[in-house]
């Protein structure tokens, strides 16, 4: 849960802490997390997260930062973790000026008082970023609470971060991806009415809007899965042969949906890359590709042995 009410309810009954912004819930985060659970387990307690929102870029100067999960992503991959409370602070420009030993003060002493904290090797926070691991272990000497920091995670030898996971997303290294994150990256957002035009040619299809602030693979053309709705397949650009404003996702699930799913959030993992879009000379020659796409679709998802295939679903499409 994410915890909005009086901060001073928390003080007792949590065993340990994470700090950070978490963004992504990769590998590293999980590790830092399985720490404050053990933790607190063994103290018989409530294991906690305390992170921000908006990503802290957005007021340090660096501008704002394509995030690979939203707050809902974050806040239940966290729960899925173990994590008990999840404290979201408002990161604003009187947070951010805060010196660190002004946040141990006023934040971590003040919400959760002198219990153990967890953080990452890079962790940094106060003013300017001028607050690092070591200062917080300091810090910790200084008013009597225990710092426990949790050394990297490689992935392919290389240190698995938020950052990493950004550009392989932008690159659409898929596996890679998933290699970092432990899951597939998934999109969110909501179901939007859309021109109606993937139905009228034989393949209906749901307009997924997600926030701007998402990180988002090259355009193309992609197998996805819903644990919802099933596998589908998805077009992820300006559809250029019908273009419109904005990026979309449009996906054609392979089973036929029982009910409308407008104005209903949904959450897609992007399986696997199928191709790049294409200018085609009409409609028919659209459809026609799209039914390949589907055979490719159903062939992989069959291949990757992902649910909710419906072994008809070549004949009836």
């Amino acid at each position: 849960m994410i915890v909005t009410k009086s901060m001073t309810e928390l003080r007792s009954g949590i065993g340990a802490v994470c700090l950070g912004t978490f963004d992504g819930v990769h590998l590293g985060h999980q590790a830092i997390m399985a720490e404050v659970v053990k933790i607190s387990r063994q103290s018989g307690k409530r294991s906690a997260a305390f992170t921000f929102h908006p990503h802290p870029s957005t007021l340090t100067g660096r501008g704002p930062v394509s995030v690979i999960t939203t707050r809902e992503q974050r806040a239940r991959l966290m729960v899925a973790c173990g994590i008990d409370v999840i404290v979201e602070h408002p990161f604003t420009a009187e947070f951010a000026d805060l010196s660190p030993q002004e946040f141990v003060q006023s934040i971590l002493l003040k919400v959760f008082g002198s219990i153990p904290y967890v953080a990452g090797f890079n962790y940094s926070f106060g003013h300017k970023a001028s607050g690092t691991i070591e200062i917080l272990t300091e810090l910790g000497r200084q008013y009597g609470f225990n710092v426990l920091r949790v050394e990297p995670v490689r992935v392919g030898g290389e240190v698995v971060s938020s950052t990493r996971v950004r550009k392989l997303v932008q690159n659409g290294e898929l596996s890679a991806v998933k290699a970092c994150l432990g899951r597939h990256f998934s999109l969110a957002g909501t179901v939007l009415h859309g021109d109606g035009r993937g139905r009228t040619l034989g393949f209906p299809t749901a307009n997924v809007h997600f926030t701007a602030e998402q990180v988002l693979p090259p355009s193309g053309v992609y197998l996805l899965n819903s644990s919802e709705y099933g596998v589908g397949v998805a077009n992820l650009g300006v559809r250029p042969t019908f273009p419109q404003q904005g990026i979309t996702l449009e996906v054609h699930f392979l089973r036929q949906l029982e009910q409308e799913i407008y104005d209903q959030h949904i959450e897609v993992d992007i399986i696997e890359y199928l191709r790049s879009e294409q200018v085609f000379s009409d409609g028919q020659a659209l459809r026609a590709q799209v039914f390949r796409d589907i055979e490719r679709a159903v062939e992989l998802s069959q291949y990757l042995n992902l649910l909710n295939v419906p072994s008809n679903a070549k004949m009836g499409w």
